[in-house]
């Protein structure tokens, strides 16, 4: 009779053992994933940054282009300006 109420004693704290286990398995997955999800915000944050930056040494290439252009379009219509009061003179 005596082993009876030791073998129930057993069987419950290896139950409430394996659901302890269940319960800080399922915490260390829930962490896990927590973290993972954080690394993949941080990850693309600085993709994007990158691609922004990226973008922005573009426009400031194609503006530089256009100054150039610009400048080159205006020292172009002096010299025909000159050339026909020249020509006119």
């Amino acid at each position: 009779m005596k082993v009876h109420p030791l073998e129930q004693f057993y069987k419950e704290n290896v139950n409430r053992l394996k659901e302890q286990m269940k319960k800080q398995e399922k915490e260390r997955l829930d962490r896990l994933r927590q973290q993972i999800r954080e690394e993949q915000k941080a990850y693309y944050e600085q993709k994007l940054r990158e691609e922004k930056a990226a973008r922005e040494r573009e426009l400031r290439l194609v503006q530089d282009e256009l100054t150039r252009i610009t400048e080159q379009a205006v020292r172009l219509r002096e010299q025909i300006g000159q050339a026909l009061g020249e020509k006119e003179g």
